[in-house]
């Protein structure tokens, strides 16, 4: 049973150091696997390497097998040991990284490489090293916890147990951005998928102050910075990046606006929104920098603006067709979102089918089925016709968003109308 234990805490035959010990386990593993005790002489009859058995027989061979069968160890101290095997396994294969590392930024090969790609080989062998010495499965026996989590949650009702965006029906309808939810916005180009994971994001990060990490594939720090200042201020985004502000117009007076802005920043620099501009990214590139986020920052929420393959990946993956591609990255991005135990907040091209239809499904999704089957929800965004718009009235907004598809949550519920004021790059419910 104690096999069993070690195999969820992720222990492997390559963390003995001791060559000796490592044939051990390896012979003890096989032997379990056999449903057979390990017996000194059972460990011993396994090893069919001679090589193996040598190193076995030079470090003592059946009489260190069975003075370690013969010792009395404490079973409850099982963890401490696996922590210090690990400990020095850890040790050793930095120290081999380091060595390596040095000699690999010694050579020829890194004067072909810029910084970030000299970084990464490195950064990738850290990384395969954590993620070997890291538990990573959490065995939950069903019911252990449940009496505790009803209480707590009988302590403290709440509608929308998950992350509020701030638009009530949508956050009522989705129960919240919930850990391990990958949440995606369907939307054709310039219907403004980017515009509305930025207003979550500022409510989330200025408003609710709870650290979020935006990933933007599409427009620069500065750019962004723009865009929030603009929603926080009510200036329009124009006039912020041309310095008309300063000046009185028909969006106001310039003491006004000024007055706006100063506030605008200010709310900004006390808020927790971290921007990444990641033009040409990879899913172990943005892994890496969520890791270092979550553990750094305490993030609670990701912003993933938006799905599509890098030119740079796709010359890396040439011989794989686009919605390949793209489901690879939604994989990615379900895995981080489980992994980090967070929301992950993205958006999708919707193709050229049925674009006027009101009710969308499955067909309107573009690129990859990986994005429906993946997806905790699935939401779209669409214009209102100028008719819709002269039929419900301007007060209802100039844009439709449809859940069509969510897991623990209601589907195609109606419609929620939205208001989208593209100067001020500022959407709302309505």
């Amino acid at each position: 049973m104690k096999m069993i234990e070690l195999k969820e805490m992720d222990v492997s035959g390559e963390m003995f150091l001791i060559e000796a010990n490592r044939y051990i386990y390896h012979s003890i593993d096989y032997l379990f696997s056999k449903q057979q005790e390990p017996s000194p002489i059972a460990i011993m009859e396994v090893l069919k390497d001679k090589r193996a058995k040598k190193v076995l027989e030079d470090f003592g061979g059946i009489e260190y097998l069975t003075i370690l069968a013969e010792q009395k160890v404490n079973e409850n101290n099982l963890n401490i040991f696996v922590e210090k095997l690990k400990q020095s396994y850890t040790r050793y294969k930095l120290c081999g990284i380091c060595d390596t590392s040095k000699n690999f930024l010694l050579s020829d090969k890194t004067e072909i490489l810029n910084p970030t790609e000299i970084i990464n080989v490195v950064e990738s062998k850290l990384t395969d090293l954590s993620n070997a010495v890291q538990q990573t499965k959490d065995i939950y026996k069903m019911g252990d916890d449940a009496e505790e989590i009803l209480a707590q949650r009988a302590e403290n009702p709440n509608s929308v147990p998950g992350l509020e965006v701030g638009w009530s029906k949508f956050d009522y309808y989705t129960n919240g951005g919930q850990p391990g939810d990958l949440i995606m916005i369907c939307a054709r180009a310039k219907t403004g998928k980017s515009t509305i994971l930025t207003n979550w994001a500022t409510k989330l990060s200025i408003q609710d102050k709870i650290p979020v990490l935006y990933f933007d594939t599409e427009m620069n720090s500065r750019q962004q910075e723009d865009r929030i200042l603009a929603i926080l201020s009510g200036v329009p985004n124009k006039e912020i990046v041309s310095g008309m502000y300063v000046l009185d117009t028909e969006n106001g007076k310039a003491t006004d606006k000024k007055r706006a802005l100063h506030e605008a920043v200010q709310k900004l620099k006390e808020g927790n929104y971290y921007h990444v501009y990641l033009p040409a990214f990879t899913m172990d590139k943005v892994s890496a920098i969520a890791k270092k986020f979550k553990l750094q920052y305490g993030i609670q929420a990701i912003f993933f603006d938006y799905l599509k393959m890098p030119a740079s990946q796709i010359a890396s993956l040439k011989n794989a067709a686009e919605w390949q591609m793209l489901g690879f990255i939604t994989s990615g991005l379900k895995d981080l979102a489980g992994t980090l135990n967070l929301p992950i907040y993205s958006a999708c091209q919707e193709n050229r089918s049925n674009i006027n239809s009101g009710k969308k499904d499955e067909t309107n999704v573009g690129g990859s089925d990986r994005i429906l089957q993946l997806a905790s929800k699935l939401i779209f965004l669409v214009n209102k016709s100028d008719e819709d718009i002269i039929k419900e009235g301007a007060i209802n907004g100039n844009q439709r968003l449809y859940i069509s598809f969510q897991r623990n949550g209601e589907s195609d519920v109606p419609p929620i109308n939205v208001k989208f004021d593209r100067p001020r790059n500022t959407m709302y419910e309505v």
